[in-house]
């Protein structure tokens, strides 16, 4: 069986989610979970995070750390999926906007990560981690010098990047002619090392989704970006807390993607549409998942 959800990341340097404490035993059967239902990429939401990594880096000084990284990439391998690598990010808002301090770490990481695993056969492309919604941060300049690092070490491997929509659910104010106009700015300094874009759906209203997705739709085209869709498995909106959102919203969500979307991936799979998860509510998700598309092929 396969649905319309093709990738997740996977989010192990946990941050705004509780971790599952999974050993690899788990991660195995979730990484076959996953397969079960078509899921064919893996993206590290990041690498490196607040002086942690996924592997044993020796410039950050995490030598002791457990190669999870490595773990996943050569399971991936064996399942024929692939992996993008998250990139290594400060702070939230990199520590202010420093664009020069995150280039530079960066320049180790991915030195680092490249020599690490470049040989096993899923390490397909990299995720750029530094999420924005609008021209703030210094964020052209961060992603237009990460993804030039990114290329510097290895032009065939493809460079995604995630934002979110800067409307009223994220505490912003833009209407989709805002959006398109200030993406098309970035865009215009930014966009040569970058081939894959799949904004946060959950970042715009739903009854005005469709409009953003097109209009970021025509700008991925514009630039010559792959227009991905980051469908969120979750909702923002219960007590601030993540929960696993209902089927009946996922589904009208999806269906609505099939106009704009090269492919949907999402945040994400292990928490919020695993049969494993810690969230009972999520394996139901995962079973009202796989009987709808199992019967609408």
């Amino acid at each position: 069986m396969k649905g319309p959800i093709t990738g997740t990341f996977i989010d192990e340097i946990t941050y705004d989610i509780p971790s599952s404490n999974w050993t690899r035993r788990e991660w195995c059967r979730d990484l076959d979970n996953m397969k079960k239902i078509g899921i064919d990429t893996l993206i590290f939401i990041r690498g490196g995070f607040y002086g942690r990594t996924i592997y044993p880096s020796r410039h950050f000084g995490t030598e002791s750390t457990d190669d999870f990284a490595g773990f996943i990439m050569t399971e991936a391998a064996k399942r024929k999926m692939d992996v993008y690598m998250g990139l290594h990010i400060t702070t939230l808002d990199w520590s202010g906007g420093d664009a020069a301090g995150e280039i530079s770490n960066n320049r180790h990481f991915i030195d680092e990560v490249y020599s690490r695993y470049h040989g096993i056969p899923s390490f397909k492309g990299w995720y750029i981690p530094q999420e924005a919604s609008k021209d703030e941060l210094n964020i052209t300049e961060v992603m237009k010098g990460l993804s030039y690092l990114c290329k510097e070490k290895d032009q065939t491997m493809p460079v995604l990047i995630s934002p979110y929509f800067n409307t009223y659910v994220t505490g912003g104010d833009f209407t989709v002619a805002q959006h398109a106009e200030e993406w098309h700015s970035i865009f215009s300094r930014c966009s040569e090392q970058i081939d894959i874009c799949a904004f946060q759906d959950g970042s715009a209203p739903m009854q005005t989704m469709s409009e953003y997705l097109s209009a970021t739709k025509q700008l991925c085209d514009e630039f010559n970006i792959r227009h991905w869709v980051n469908t969120e498995t979750f909702e923002r909106d219960v007590r601030r807390m993540y929960y696993p959102i209902p089927f009946d919203i996922l589904r009208q969500k999806l269906d609505m993607h099939k106009a704009y979307a090269e492919k949907v991936i999402t945040f994400e799979f292990s928490h919020f549409l695993s049969p494993q998860s810690i969230y009972p509510s999520a394996r139901n998700l995962n079973r009202l998942y796989r009987n709808f598309y199992k019967g609408n092929k």
